[in-house]
């Protein structure tokens, strides 16, 4: 019975250890995903910023 003691311990120890990767990476995704959205909102802002000159020509 020990052994399988062992076993199961190891198990839920490997599977804790994965789930807190998974969250790692989704915390990681989840910055890059902001950091996209900003520098695109950054560059729409910049492309409607030049626009508006163009037209008053």
């Amino acid at each position: 019975m020990d052994k399988d003691q062992e076993v199961w311990e190891r198990l839920f120890h490997e599977l804790a250890v994965i789930r807190s990767e998974l969250k790692a990476f989704k915390l990681e995704t989840r910055a890059e995903l902001y950091q996209i959205k900003s520098e695109l909102k950054e560059w729409q802002q910049r492309e409607e910023q030049q626009r508006l000159p163009n037209e008053g020509e």
